[in-house]
């Protein structure tokens, strides 16, 4: 097979730390590449999934050259990108597939390899793929995504400051986490910010706090009934067996702290359910609201749904106490979907 396609396609960043992904248990962040796909002509960026000296069979056969970059971001990748496009233009256009006896290798041709040279002098990095760099190699501060240790970026007043509690739930914890980012992005050029273990210390307050006061048995089942859940299907969204359940609710066993948190998201779901409801019956022509005898209607009428979205994994009995409190703000009707009725 002989290089035919002229012109790289270029598949742009879409998320400004795209290129950043540091694995529990590992001392650095993943090195980044920008990765020339001689077979699709493609052209992208991204990190090195592989942890350690593995190597991905089309990038050891040669069919995908990679080269070494930092954690740029997105704007800066697709930059790059933008700039070598014509040396990758250069490299399709002068390459062959060939049988080296056991294996089926990309062969360049000596404008592909003079144009391969020129990119590594651009990027300031070595051809060789175990050689993914690490570095600046030349770029700019403001390229680079700004990686902060947790030590630097907290201050040990977080609970106090962004009034995290017991109950707060792990979507506030993400705004809290990306405000402190927006701060800490102030701090230098970079206007990209990633912090490594920031979500867990923000976590680990409010789990600690969740174990030093942890739910009643009156306030878990409580919750139970408040959402309109039965015992076994609480137990399954608790992830727990509905034994476990039945012995915190009537005291026979205490309630672990790690349950609060999850019991609060739970609740905090409901509402947004009966919140959307209520939006919804704003622009409504019939104020009713359409409710379902049983699981199985329910799951039927969900199943591949766009106005569902974020229900699945609920059941009837909750979806009738949301419309019970939707009509009790709104007034509407309520009445059940016909029988052979697929959706609200």
């Amino acid at each position: 097979m002989t290089g035919s396609q002229t012109t790289v396609r270029i598949i742009d960043c879409t998320d400004p730390a795209e290129l950043y992904r540091h694995y529990d248990g590992e001392f650095e962040p993943q090195p980044a590449y920008i990765e020339l796909d001689l077979e699709r002509g493609t052209l992208l960026a991204d990190y090195n999934a592989e942890i350690g000296n593995a190597t991905p069979a089309p990038v050891y056969y040669g069919l995908e050259r990679r080269y070494g970059i930092p954690v740029l971001t997105a704007d800066a990748a697709n930059r790059v990108m933008r700039e070598i496009a014509p040396l990758a233009d250069r490299i399709l256009a002068d390459w062959e597939k060939v049988y080296d006896g056991s294996n089926m290798v990309a062969v360049l041709g000596e404008d592909a390899q003079a144009a391969e040279e020129e990119i590594a002098d651009h990027l300031g990095c070595n051809l060789g793929y175990g050689d993914l760099g690490r570095e600046s190699q030349g770029f700019s501060d403001s390229d680079l995504v700004a990686v902060w240790d947790v030590d630097g970026a907290v201050n040990g007043l977080e609970a106090d400051e962004y009034d995290i509690t017991a109950d707060t739930t792990d979507a506030r914890l993400e705004e809290i986490q990306q405000d402190i980012l927006t701060g800490l992005a102030g701090c230098g050029p970079s206007p990209v910010v990633v912090c490594h273990g920031l979500d867990a210390h923000l976590k680990l307050i409010r789990d600690s706090l969740a174990d030093e006061d942890p739910l009643t048995a009156a306030e878990v089942r409580i919750a139970r009934e408040y959402m309109g859940l039965t015992g076994d299907k609480m137990a399954e969204k608790l992830g727990v067996n509905p034994r476990t359940l039945r012995s915190w609710e009537q005291g026979r066993d205490p309630v672990p702290g790690r349950i609060r948190p999850d019991i609060a998201e739970m609740k905090a779901a409901t509402d947004a359910a009966v919140a959307k409801l209520v939006a919804g019956l704003e622009d409504a022509d019939d104020d009713t609201l359409i409710t379902y005898r049983n699981d199985e209607e329910y799951k039927a009428a969900v199943k591949g749904t766009s106005w569902s979205d974020g229900w699945h994994g609920w059941s009837a009995s909750w979806h009738r106490q949301v419309c019970a409190r939707a009509a009790a703000q709104t007034g509407a009707r309520i009445d059940y979907a016909d029988m052979d009725e697929d959706e609200a």
